[in-house]
């Protein structure tokens, strides 16, 4: 399959599943993991052209994932879109959380749950076309 590369970031099976369906009918290559330290394998191995993360993961938090992403060089540019059902992160994009750690960049985007489903397709249309992988 030569589509492009979605890595899935979730603790909820339900979730994972439910966004591994659409987007491989979407005709996109999907991974998942359900925590941080699996996610950091996956960005190695699977090399994603884009990640979907949740917030609420066991372990490190998913906006503390992105702040590993964003400050390692290997993965600093992979699009990320969090999903969330924290109305306060959702509002101002995780800015309030990410702004002691001086990243030139946060997520790419954030979403809340439940997702629409064609709002996510799209976004990710957008910033796979935009990103090229390593």
């Amino acid at each position: 399959m030569g589509g492009k590369r979605i890595l899935v970031v979730d603790d909820d099976p339900d979730i994972i599943d439910y966004l591994d369906l659409f987007l491989e009918d979407e005709g996109y290559q999907v991974s998942s993991a359900n925590r941080s330290s699996s996610a950091l394998t996956a960005l190695e191995e699977f090399k994603p052209d884009a990640v979907i993360l949740d917030v609420v993961l066991p372990g490190k938090s998913g906006l503390d994932l992105l702040v590993t992403i964003r400050q390692d060089d290997r993965w600093s540019d992979v699009p990320i879109v969090v999903l969330t059902g924290n109305d306060a992160i959702v509002q101002d994009n995780g800015k309030n959380y990410l702004a002691g750690y001086h990243l030139e960049r946060g997520a790419d985007l954030v979403l809340a749950k439940p997702v629409d489903r064609d709002a996510l397709v799209a976004v990710l249309a957008r910033l796979t076309n935009s990103h090229s992988s390593p």
